[in-house]
Formats: C-alpha cells, sequence, structure tokens
C-alpha cells in the first residue's frame, strides 16, 4: 500500500479533484499512513475545518506553529502555504477535515453573505485561526461538524444541501465570535519562498549550492537561510532532505530500482548517508519500505 502524499504543481498548490458543481471534500487523516509522517506543504483554494480527534498535530503555515490537541480543532484559510506534522509527546496524530470552495459560503462574490460574512474574515489575512473546546460557542460548531463527517461520503442532493446549511451555520458562527481585528495585517510576499522552493524541486537531485539558490532570487546567503527558516519554520537542508527523501519513497513504491541507483537519483552521494536518514524519518530501512510498500 502507498503512503498518502498531497499531489501539488509546480507552484505547490494543492491539486484537489473534486466534483465542480459541488466543490467539497471530506478527508478523514492519520498521520501515520503519510509520506514520511507529515502532510507535505502545500497550498490550497479551498477552506479547510479541521477536528483532532486523538493524539495531537503541530500546523504550520509560514511563520506561525500551533499545537492543536484531541477535541480542539482548526481553520486554515485559502492560499496559504502549510505543513501538518505529529505533536511530540503524543503517541497519534488523527483529525478530519472538511476542505470546500468559499463559494459554498457566499454563492458568488459581490454577494450579500460575501460582504457581510466571508470578506470581513478573509480580509484579515489571518492564514490560522485555532477553535478551542474550551470557548462555548465552539461545541455547537463540533457537533454540526461532526454531523457532516458521520454521513460522508453521501453525495445526494439532500446530503449536499444540508452539508452547505451546515458549512454556513458553522461560519456565521465563527466569524460571529472574532474580536474586532486590532489591525489589518499585512500578507506575506510569497512570491520569493515560492521561487526558494520551486528552485529545490527542481534541483534536488543535483549537489546543493547554497550561493546559487540564493542568487536565483537575487539575495545573500545569509539573508536566504534566514528567510526560508522564518517562512517554512525549518532550515533550507532539512527541508531539502525531505523533500529528498519523499522522492526516494516514490522510487521505492514504484520504480524498481536498487537502493543505490534511489540514492543517487535523490540527491544522495553517500548510499549509507542516504539509509541512515530514510532509517531516521520513517523508523524503516529503504529495503524494508520497499518490501511493504512497493508494488
Amino acid at each position: 500500500m502507498e503512503k498518502r502524499q498531497i499531489p501539488i504543481d509546480g507552484e505547490m498548490n494543492a491539486v484537489v479533484e473534486y466534483d465542480e458543481s459541488f466543490r467539497f471534500l471530506f478527508s478523514q487523516d492519520d498521520l501515520s499512513e503519510y509520506n514520511k509522517g507529515f502532510v507535505n506543504w502545500h497550498r490550497q483554494p479551498t477552506i479547510e475545518i479541521s477536528v483532532v480527534c486523538e493524539g495531537a498535530v503541530n500546523v504550520y503555515v509560514l511563520q506561525q506553529e500551533q499545537t492543536v490537541t484531541a477535541g480542539d480543532g482548526f481553520i486554515t484559510m485559502p492560499g496559504f502555504l502549510h505543513s501538518i506534522r505529529p505533536a511530540p509527546g503524543h503517541d497519534a496524530a488523527r483529525y478530519f477535515t472538511l476542505i470546500f470552495h468559499p463559494e459554498i459560503l457566499y454563492g458568488f462574490r459581490g454577494s450579500y453573505f460575501d460582504k457581510a460574512y466571508y470578506r470581513p474574515v478573509a480580509d484579515r489575512n489571518t492564514p490560522l485561526f485555532l477553535l478551542r473546546k474550551e470557548d462555548a460557542w465552539t461545541q455547537e460548531v463540533f457537533c454540526e461538524l461532526s454531523q457532516v463527517a458521520e454521513h460522508c461520503p453521501d453525495t445526494s442532493p439532500a446530503f449536499r444541501l444540508k452539508t452547505q446549511h451546515i458549512l454556513q451555520d458553522v461560519w456565521a458562527l465563527f466569524a460571529s465570535a472574532l474580536p474586532a481585528p486590532e489591525t489589518v495585517r499585512t500578507p506575506p510576499n510569497t512570491r520569493r519562498i515560492l521561487e526558494l522552493v520551486a528552485y529545490l524541486h527542481e534541483h534536488y537531485a543535483e549537489k546543493f549550492s547554497l550561493a546559487a539558490l540564493a542568487e536565483s532570487v537575487s539575495m545573500s546567503r545569509s539573508e536566504c537561510c534566514r528567510y526560508f527558516r522564518r517562512m517554512m519554520n525549518m532550515t533550507i537542508t532539512e527541508y531539502l532532505l525531505e523533500y529528498r527523501l519523499t522522492k526516494a519513497a516514490a522510487l521505492l513504491e514504484a520504480s524498481g530500482l536498487s537502493i543505490t541507483e534511489i540514492a543517487g537519483r535523490t540527491g544522495f552521494c553517500d548510499v549509507s548517508y542516504f539509509i541512515k536518514m530514510f532509517r531516521q524519518k520513517t523508523g524503516i530501512t529503504p529495503k524494508a519500505y520497499s518490501a511493504i510498500y512497493g508494488h
């Protein structure tokens, strides 16, 4: 069985496959089922409302990191790079997510509901909102979200209409409970970080050159390192290692190549180092991984 991974395009947008007539998806997630145990970096054109069912997760949304434990939830707004990982000290990381296009809330851009309920939230330029179980208003929200989760993947017109009503009710409660913003945030400029990530994705199989990476976005090497860490909550080296291991895992699942060939194709000059890092990240050797998940 292949490990799960969010498919992304060249600009790190999630490739979301849903019925265009009702742009909604339900996802039941256990991070242990994902490649290397976490949801890879991506951004999406949809809203994601997640509820943690067991254990805890760490949510990374550009310059933020939040730990969300069982019984709590979080809302990820459209267009922001994010990743989800198990929280240290917890044995499990299970949650469900309702993924939907904002049009389900407001119908069409410029509508009354867009102006009254969606735009006031979207215009805050806040990528992540937390839903805490100790807040009285969230109990109704979690109850309604669970109703949808229990009946998925029902695609009947009646269920879809009920789902739309529930999402609108949840959003109205959420928007009404938000405190007035002190200031409107300026959204982070993600152009450079996307260019840096795109460069790493294009050249991951080659010997890494920090100078070439920094030059590709007209930054000094030190500035490039600081900026990348600030935006991604990890170093360039850490991200490149994870990406190389992700590519290696895909080859182990499907290619039939030898461990040595896979190491070379994914930027590892030393096979022993590749095996060591793969085992460190996944808990098993590349050979064992191939035996379990390979075709």
